[in-house]
């Protein structure tokens, strides 16, 4: 396990958008539950069955986020790309100078795929520059983009600002506060 754990506001993209999720699909699967001949129930057992339904949507969460920190270890998880191609989803086993990325299956964590040295690894300052929301089905917005140059070439990696934090530390460079 980490040393220091992703902060809970930083999951909070996944989590919103995992609520959204369910919401939407409950009305869905009510509106046509209400378009089969008129036989509606009661209001509180809608009610009911939509509290029920975030509740168990939660706690999916929660145990899948855990589940995730168990798979990763004290990976770093990013998004990294040569400048102006396809994110590729992933986590980062860093030493010093020296970092080795690990690309993901279908963004879940599972790794697939040849691993990726870098040797002679720098990162860039972090600016605070953000995915655009166009991307917003293929990268999470709050991650955070920085150059990352190496004897392979110049390379972008989005990862959250602890994460980065965590990916300096590993390479001894000295800390940088981005705020």
């Amino acid at each position: 396990m980490p040393k220091n754990r992703q902060p809970f506001r930083e999951n909070g993209f996944r989590i919103v958008s995992s609520l959204v999720g369910v919401v939407i699909g409950l009305v869905v699967v009510f509106m046509l539950r209400g378009s089969d001949g008129g036989h509606r129930g009661p209001l509180w057992a809608y009610v009911v069955g939509v509290v029920v339904a975030v509740v168990v949507a939660g706690v999916g969460l929660l145990l899948g986020l855990l589940i995730g920190r168990r798979l990763v270890g004290d990976r770093i998880e990013a998004a990294v790309r040569q400048p102006g191609e396809k994110w590729r989803h992933g986590r980062f086993t860093v030493t010093r100078s020296a970092a080795t990325f690990e690309r993901y299956r279908w963004q879940v964590r599972i790794p697939s795929g040849k691993k990726t040295d870098f040797t002679g690894v720098q990162l860039g300052d972090d600016t605070g520059q953000r995915p655009p929301l166009r991307q917003l089905w293929t990268i999470n917005p709050q991650l955070h983009i920085i150059t990352l140059d190496s004897d392979q070439g110049r390379y972008e990696v989005a990862a959250m600002p602890s994460r980065l934090q965590q990916f300096r530390e590993r390479l001894g460079e000295p800390q940088l506060d981005p705020r």
